[in-house]
């Protein structure tokens, strides 16, 4: 069950070429990174508001038949992510908080012990590039210098097409993600990362969908997971929240 914290709170080929060749690679890629933003509803907005809070519905495949869940998850830049989750294991229910905090971070249970546990050294590495994943996921970072970016092609994501561009920054894995060709709505991420139920090296799939309208912006409303091509995680948001800044508790250890 203690793998399991961690599972909850787990919802990656460049081609060699010259310079001028790279130059030119980048600023295509910038430019499917830059329609991304604007279908998104531009970056003056999307910067205003980098605070979110989702509450959804979901169920996490990766353990048994699998566990409906439903709760909120609270984010505030790449370093920052709070998840409150209610899970139904067998008609047993348990409450379970996990706090991600720059350099710190912490999970809560209310079935195995009511202490605050913090992470282990690896546990943190592990949600931190995961923290990491989906704020780039947001866009927005994307358009600062400090992310090299560079295009991986075309492919289908249900049936439609999809532009690719890797993302690449000093101390972080690698990330693909794919916009639709016609919209430029972020419709997939990939990447490699280490599963923490085995302790293995996995390729992830994240699918965005359903995407509304929310304070002048675009959020997708439905997403899921898979995991060397298995499901391993999906949800349905039922409200999405944007906010300049959260409340600093949001974030503070119990």
């Amino acid at each position: 069950m203690s793998r399991f914290w961690f599972a909850v709170a787990t919802f990656g080929i460049v081609l060699a070429v010259s310079g001028p060749a790279r130059a030119d690679d980048a600023a295509d890629a910038r430019k499917i990174i830059e329609k991304a933003v604007r279908a998104r509803g531009g970056r003056e907005k999307l910067e205003k508001l980098p605070g979110r809070v989702v509450t959804f519905k979901g169920t996490v495949h990766s353990v048994g038949d699998g566990i409906a869940m439903n709760g909120t998850v609270s984010t505030q830049g790449a370093d920052k992510q709070r998840i409150d989750v209610e899970v139904d294991v067998g008609g047993i229910k348990a409450a379970i908080l996990i706090v991600y905090a720059g350099d710190k971070g912490w999970r809560k249970s209310d079935r195995v012990s009511k202490d605050v546990v913090d992470f282990s050294k690896d546990r943190l590495a592990e949600i931190k590039e995961f923290s990491h994943a989906w704020w780039v996921a947001t866009l927005v970072p994307l358009t600062d210098k400090q992310f090299t970016l560079a295009t991986v092609g075309e492919i289908k994501v249900d049936n439609k097409s999809a532009l690719g561009v890797k993302m690449s920054r000093k101390g972080y894995s690698d990330i693909d993600l794919y916009c639709d060709k016609e919209t430029g709505l972020l419709v997939k991420t990939e990447r490699r990362m280490k599963d923490e139920m085995s302790g293995q090296e996995v390729n992830e799939e994240a699918f965005f969908g359903d995407y509304k309208e929310v304070q002048g912006t675009k959020q997708s409303h439905k997403f899921s997971v898979k995991r060397d091509r298995k499901l391993y995680f999906e949800f349905e948001a039922t409200k999405i929240e944007l906010f300049e800044k959260p409340d600093a508790s949001t974030f503070a250890k119990p």
